[in-house]
């Protein structure tokens, strides 16, 4: 037999071997419907450009359930709570399906008193608000109507007092929905937003984030512009939290895949940039 001939022969027997060999089992898809997650990014043109992320969660199904996530505390019992780091890696637990970020902070001040606020991984930092998981507090303060909070059952709290008990604690700047009603008014700055919403039976929960600082893209929203979103959506009661370079969504696909879905507004360089953050709110698959 020629050697053209019993190399064709070969190639034809490795070919149809390759053909037929079994497949990789691959992943079941994450069917987040049926954990009563559903996505939608709304997109508004008047007054301006804006694009807004929306996750509307189904706490009543319990395939779900809040957890936040902090950065490590880098100096134990000193004035440091958390160190700065990237919320992908905050929400890289296989358990999570969806983030969003949550409290403002600050840096602290050098010998000089300057904050150095160019924001990097490992910074430690403040952070503002009750802030804390598992029942174990980072952060406290006072008593403030901006917190979020959900108890051991997973419900989901606005607004706390001394005697109550979070499990997962989070804290953003101001209530700008309160009883279906808006509590902002009109006018102010427009920059990016980050809200969390839910209505009057606290079953459903609501994340959302607009996209600003990005002329003729999505330029952002003041306090009544999102309070006004977050009503449409159905919101009875709704947090402005922490904004600016901070507000980021993320968010599984069908193969576990997480995904940032909005486009933040830092820049390095003119290079798109997420910012490192404290702390974020997760949603992870429950246990059940």
């Amino acid at each position: 037999m020629k050697a053209p001939l019993l190399n064709f022969i070969l190639l034809l027997f490795l070919y149809q071997n390759i053909k037929s060999a079994p497949k990789e089992p691959e992943a079941a898809d994450l069917d987040l419907k049926k954990l009563g997650i559903t996505y939608t990014l709304k997109e508004s043109t008047e007054p301006i450009p804006n694009k807004i992320h929306v996750l509307r969660i189904n706490l009543a199904l319990n395939k779900v359930k809040p957890k936040v996530a902090l950065g490590p505390d880098p100096d134990g019992d000193g004035p440091a709570e958390v160190s700065l780091t990237d919320p992908r890696k905050l929400a890289s637990s296989p358990s999570v399906v969806a983030f969003v970020n949550t409290n403002p902070w600050d840096s602290f001040p050098n010998a000089e008193g300057r904050k150095n606020r160019n924001w990097y991984s490992g910074q430690p930092v403040d952070i503002h608000g009750l802030a804390g998981s598992e029942g174990k507090m980072r952060s406290t303060m006072a008593p403030s109507n901006a917190s979020v909070w959900f108890d051991a059952k997973g419900k989901v709290h606005f607004g706390h007092q001394a005697e109550d008990k979070p499990q997962e604690a989070t804290t953003g700047f101001q209530l700008i929905l309160s009883n279906g009603k808006l509590t902002v008014g009109t006018g102010g700055a427009r920059h990016p937003r980050t809200a969390i919403g839910t209505d009057e039976k606290g079953k459903i929960l609501w994340l959302v984030v607009v996209d600003g600082r990005q002329r003729r893209y999505s330029e952002g929203m003041n306090m009544h512009e999102l309070a006004t979103v977050m009503k449409e959506l159905g919101c009875w009661t709704a947090t402005n939290m922490d904004g600016g370079g901070s507000s980021i969504i993320g968010l599984v696909d069908k193969t576990y895949k997480l995904k940032v879905m909005n486009r933040p507004s830092d820049r390095f360089l003119g290079i798109p940039r997420i910012r490192p953050l404290p702390m974020i709110l997760t949603i992870i698959k429950s246990e059940k």
